[in-house]
């Protein structure tokens, strides 16, 4: 019997300086353009201190962004907190009116 190994490298985001692209660009592109906005170019030294910050999150683990972009998606999309109890459910269950019954 063959255990089929799933290949890990397959599965891993492309990284930039040891942060996922998307995320790299966000934490880069955001600070880039606070530090522009804001007149005060002294905000890039914060540059090095975000990347470095984003490298560790990557470090322990690189699905993290994805895992938070998904937490954030499903935390935006709750609709139904109020019918059950202040918890998160995700069903098919539609919460329309059901229309009245012919006699």
């Amino acid at each position: 019997m063959q255990k089929n190994i799933m290949f890990r490298g397959c599965t891993r985001p492309a990284m930039f300086m040891g942060v996922p692209y998307v995320p790299f660009f966000i934490g880069a592109g955001g600070t880039l353009l606070f530090a522009m906005y804001s007149g005060n170019l002294l905000w890039l030294l914060a540059l090095p201190v975000v990347i470095f910050v984003m490298r560790q999150m990557a470090k322990r683990d690189e699905m993290i962004f994805r895992l938070m972009g998904l937490r954030l998606q499903f935390r935006m999309r709750t609709r139904n907190v109020r019918h059950n109890d202040g918890l998160w459910v995700f069903s098919p269950n539609p919460y329309r009116k059901k229309p009245a019954e012919r006699e």
